[in-house]
């Protein structure tokens, strides 16, 4: 890792931070987390067990007791000799280019691992799920800290994300008492960590009752009343699923879905066909095209991400992006007049002179800094694509497996290596920045103990979510 310093800081908050330590290997599967008083720190999915970068922004301001639970007391005191040789050096920016060891604390690494999987794991997730994970592992990140301001802070957060959980967390706890006939002891498990983890908040809730955590554990003990725990599934056949497709009009014009442009389960993401559909319109002030995509699997995305999605068109050949556009959420007969059966975000966009054979639509979150592709072959945008696929398709074998069912592992595995075969014709070329091999996914569908550092993806700070754990409880 190098660190870069920036001295004096900058009165602009919107600033590079004033010191930023980053890895310097290329890497497809990284996101950055806000763990409060201006630390952003990052993960790779691909090596989870370390921080791909931690960005502060006034080192001032900066807690010491929070830095050292993140990166250890003797990378702070590194940072900070630094940061006090560049200010006594006179130079506006320096540059540490030197091994800089960062401690790795696995309650924080798995507090940013979580939230990267959130922004960027493809699969038909329980939201409540997720976000009840994200408070309890924020809680026991908390845990790291002495009794003070910094932790009631970090416990604050934690408290609203679980808060904001509750509701569908224990709804998905009631529907499974009422409609399954057992509980896989892995997803048992990983429930009941849940629960315990909201137990431990509620009694941090001083003030008086504390009815939506308590929810939670009230709708646990329904279910454990009436179902009992098994320890393998007892079928031999998985269900078939297969690696998602988006199926399009092969009449209109297309364009490829950038997962590095929005949130993961917001937009259908497939491989074997472009989502995003262009057909030529009229408007009274001249040509345009309806673009469409599909919304994500049969639930629909919460407001507050549905409201953040643009379209903007870019020129294939000059690169020229025009103005974006808010896209729309269609539903039920509106969605059927657009040709849709399912959800769909729509918007007609002016043309403005260009032809659409020409044009490439881009769809994005609001937030996004990322370039616009120029065209669908572009290499960082097709690596994006296989990053976010075996993302997917692995952590989802290995979920299966962990239920018990080793079979379905291999045949999924198996199949992602086909699917990715064409694409990338040298078995021994990564599949993406900071993956793996070809060679290495056909190794890992026959065990995952082969010794690559891809099988450890799934261990320490990245382990199987409980959301994961249920959606292949439930693709059963």
């Amino acid at each position: 890792m190098f660190a870069f310093v920036t001295a004096p800081p900058s009165p602009d908050h919107d600033a590079s931070p004033e010191l930023r330590v980053e890895a310097r290997d290329p890497a497809d599967l990284c996101w950055q987390t806000d763990v409060g008083l201006g630390i952003d720190v990052a993960v790779d999915l691909a090596r989870p067990q370390r921080w791909r970068s931690v960005a502060i922004a006034r080192w001032e301001e900066a807690d010491p007791e929070l830095l050292d639970a993140l990166i250890g007391a003797k990378a702070r005191r590194r940072l900070g000799k630094l940061r006090t040789e560049l200010l006594l050096s006179g130079r506006s920016r320096g540059k540490e280019d030197k091994s800089l060891v960062l401690a790795s604390p696995d309650p924080w690494l798995r507090v940013a691992a979580i939230d990267a999987l959130n922004r960027r794991l493809q699969l038909p997730l329980d939201q409540a799920l997720v976000d009840a994970e994200r408070g309890v592992a924020r809680e026991r990140a908390a845990e790291t800290l002495e009794p003070g301001p910094v932790h009631e802070r970090v416990i604050g957060e934690a408290l609203v994300i679980a808060r904001q959980a509750a509701s569908g967390f224990a709804d998905y706890l009631s529907t499974l008492a009422d409609s399954a006939t057992s509980i896989p002891a892995e997803l048992y498990a990983g429930l009941e960590r849940l629960v315990d983890g909201y137990e431990t908040l509620r009694r941090t809730v001083v003030d008086g009752p504390e009815k939506e955590l308590a929810k939670v554990g009230r709708t646990w003990a329904r279910l454990l009343a009436q179902l009992p725990v098994v320890n393998r599934y007892s079928s031999e056949e998985a269900s078939g699923d297969d690696l998602q497709v988006v199926a399009v009009d092969n009449d209109a014009l297309t364009s490829l879905v950038d997962p590095r442009q929005l949130p993961a389960r917001v937009v259908g993401i497939g491989r074997a066909a472009a989502e995003v559909r262009m057909e030529e319109v009229r408007l009274d002030e001249g040509p345009a095209v309806l673009v469409t995509v599909p919304a994500y699997g049969p639930r629909l995305p919460a407001a507050d991400l549905a409201d953040r999605l643009l379209v903007r068109l870019v020129d294939r050949k000059s690169g020229k992006v025009h103005q974006p556009a808010m896209l729309t959420l269609v539903t039920g007969d509106e969605a059927g007049q657009l040709g849709a059966d399912s959800p769909v975000f729509a918007r007609v966009v002016p043309l403005h002179g260009s032809s659409p054979e020409d044009l490439r639509a881009d769809v994005f979150d609001v937030d996004s800094d990322v370039v616009p592709a120029q065209a669908d072959s572009d290499g960082a945008l097709l690596r994006a694509r296989r990053a976010a696929a075996v993302l997917r398709e692995w952590r989802l074998a290995m979920a299966e497996a962990r239920l018990g069912d080793l079979a379905a592992r291999h045949r999924r595995l198996a199949r992602l290596v086909d699917v990715l075969k064409p694409d990338v014709p040298d078995t021994d070329r990564p599949v993406f920045d900071g993956g793996p091999t070809l060679a290495e996914l056909a190794d890992l569908a026959e065990s995952p103990d082969t010794g690559h550092s891809w099988a450890a993806t799934m261990q320490g700070p990245g382990d199987c979510l409980v959301a994961e754990l249920a959606a292949a409880h439930a693709i059963r």
